[in-house]
């Protein structure tokens, strides 16, 4: 059974600085002016510190019309100069969950830091990243950055209910579970499709979904690992590879 690289992996400190920045996160699409020199410097540090394997984070000087594809009825992305490119090897177990969790520590870095920010899973064109790749590698997404021409105006979020992620009675669960999958219900999801459901036996909740395994997955991760910082718990893959288990361990 594969193993859970981010488990303990990041520091409490940072944990709790990211749980305070997921109230504050939003998808930014339009940015005023790129991050100052000293927050680059952070991030370049972040982008290195929270990697997890088979996860590559670049930043990358953005020309937005050049990266970003137009669609109808889709909001599109502009003026933003910088971004993340989010880079796999596609030979690794499990690079696009570690991808969503990698990505997502750097998303809340940037929220901690008053930075706009937001993910592109499908919307940019591969061949515009910049950047050489080995012959096991592809850019998984692109997360631009900057500061935010508004810092109140895309922060609305159109979330489903928790009732409608999880397969039994949410009300019923101990406040941790309800916790963890509170903060995923908040979390970013490809087109909102919040594809993430939840159930809760005994001591474990389990995290499945359809396109598990995928990015929105490795994204539900980390907000449960932040949400869950300060209480004792354990991940583990489920026996038919299709879920997260995440168990709380009573304190003795």
């Amino acid at each position: 059974m594969p193993a859970c690289p981010w488990e303990g992996f990041f520091s409490a400190a940072q944990l709790k600085r990211w749980s305070e920045a997921i109230p504050l996160r939003f998808a930014c699409r339009r940015f005023s002016a790129p991050a100052g020199v000293d927050q680059q410097i952070t991030l370049a540090y972040t982008a290195a510190r929270v990697s997890l394997p088979g996860v590559r984070l670049a930043l990358l000087d953005c020309d937005s019309n050049r990266l970003f594809l137009s669609l109808p009825f889709f909001p599109r992305i502009e003026y933003a100069r910088q971004y993340v490119a989010v880079i796999i090897d596609t030979g690794i177990e499990n690079a696009q969950l570690h991808a969503g969790v990698s990505g997502e520590a750097m998303v809340l870095e940037m929220s901690a830091m008053g930075l706009g920010s937001c993910w592109v899973q499908g919307t940019f064109r591969r061949s515009a990243v910049d950047i050489p790749l080995s012959s096991r590698e592809k850019v998984a997404a692109v997360i631009p950055y900057g500061q935010p021409s508004s810092k109140e105006g895309g922060r609305s979020r159109r979330r489903k209910p928790l009732k409608a992620l999880c397969l039994d009675k949410p009300e019923t669960w101990p406040n941790w579970a309800f916790q963890a999958a509170e903060s995923v219900r908040i979390a970013p999801s490809a087109l909102n499709s919040q594809p993430w459901r939840f159930s809760r036996s005994g001591g474990t909740l389990r995290l499945s979904g359809r396109g598990f395994g995928n990015i929105n997955f490795g994204i539900a991760a980390m907000h449960i690992e932040c949400a869950l910082n300060t209480q004792p718990h354990i991940w583990r893959f489920s026996s038919d590879n299709k879920g997260l288990l995440i168990t709380y361990k009573e304190e003795t």
